[in-house]
């Protein structure tokens, strides 16, 4: 296949970053980095619990030797009742600010990461770039796809590329968990050589 040159610009970094958020191996990538969150809430969850079950089993022991009933007699009686209920209110009532703090910081954590870091993101990855080489040629070759920039070439065997994907605008090849290489549809002079190329790739991958 022929060369393929172009010169990279923000709309592609930006809908690189964008079309990120679609693909399902890396909507896994972004949720583990939430992973801390949800981790620390369950344990303080369950050390809350824990504490309510202490409570709970000392209750029951104290009022049992002070009034010489085994654990069984107690469970019928409406003290087991009246105690359970006030430890579930107590739970709740203890717990309830936890969760409410830790939806806002999810939530602002969530939110800025969908739009802010999204920006920022995008730029930084257009910066990064310029350091290196807006003008980008690739070439398919026969054991993978050859990159060449200003300052950096580097050969991309098919056995290294995880995947590729079509968006609206570019082609996605993975060359990494989070990275790719962009190829923008308008590199191609005609849409039968644009689909030529994607075809290409992806059967190579598939034959991997």
């Amino acid at each position: 296949m022929e060369k393929i040159k172009y010169t990279l610009t923000l709309d592609d970094c930006r809908d690189y970053v964008k079309y990120q958020r679609k693909i399902p191996r890396l909507k896994k990538y972004v949720f583990k980095q939430f992973m801390p969150l949800i981790i620390l809430f369950v344990l303080i969850i369950l050390f809350s619990l824990a504490m309510e079950i202490s409570f709970f089993f000392k209750a029951f022991h104290y009022v049992s030797g002070e009034y010489a009933m085994s654990f069984s007699e107690l469970l019928k009686t409406d003290f087991s009742a009246l105690l359970l209920e006030g430890i579930a209110d107590h739970f709740w009532n203890m717990n309830l600010p936890i969760l409410l703090i830790w939806a806002v910081i999810f939530c602002t954590a969530w939110f800025i990461s969908k739009n802010d870091i999204f920006h920022a993101e995008s730029s930084k990855i257009y910066k990064g770039l310029k350091n290196q080489s807006l003008d980008i040629e690739i070439t398919p070759q026969e054991d993978g796809l050859y990159c060449k920039g200003k300052n950096v070439s580097a050969l991309y065997k098919w056995k290294d590329i995880l995947d590729i994907y079509d968006t609206k605008k570019s082609y996605l090849a993975y060359v990494g968990e989070s990275s790719a290489l962009i190829i923008p549809k308008r590199a191609f002079p005609q849409q039968e050589e644009s689909e030529s190329f994607y075809n290409y790739v992806n059967d190579k991958l598939n034959s991997k």
